[in-house]
């Protein structure tokens, strides 16, 4: 697995392999993509103007929806489209898509349940300081 570092003289930016021990100044290309879904309320950093108990309703019925078509084969792109329709992610636009991700790029309680998913998984709700999250590995 790839971790993003900073070095402690340069603060330069570094990607640490914990595998193969290899070092990179180039954002390796062999990380996972995720796709995530967010949905804010009233707590969050950012708020909105939901409460806590409407946004975890609206995030399980999300989930539940999405579970449902987990084995179609058009799920990702089911996934994609609630992302769409329904996150309150600057990455809603991309279909919810955060790209080839490393280790420590993401909060750890975002990280740790993401890290943990095998490809075509999803886990949901995630509760963060940014909301509830819906993940999805690719």
């Amino acid at each position: 697995m790839w971790l993003k570092l900073v070095n402690k003289d340069t603060n330069a930016i570094y990607f640490y392999n914990t595998v193969t021990q290899e070092r990179s100044e180039l954002r390796p290309t062999d990380g996972f993509r995720l796709y995530h879904i967010l949905i804010k309320h009233r707590n969050s950093r950012k708020p909105v103007d939901t409460s806590v108990e409407d946004a975890l309703l609206q995030i399980n019925k999300i989930h539940q929806e999405l579970k449902c078509r987990i084995n179609d084969p058009s799920f990702r792109e089911a996934f994609k489209e609630y992302a769409f329709k329904y996150s309150q992610c600057s990455s809603a636009k991309r279909g919810g898509d955060l790209g080839i991700v490393c280790g420590n790029e993401m909060m750890p309680e975002f990280e740790k349940p993401a890290f943990s998913l095998k490809r075509g998984e999803m886990i949901g709700p995630i509760p963060t300081p940014s909301g509830f999250h819906i993940i999805y590995r690719r």
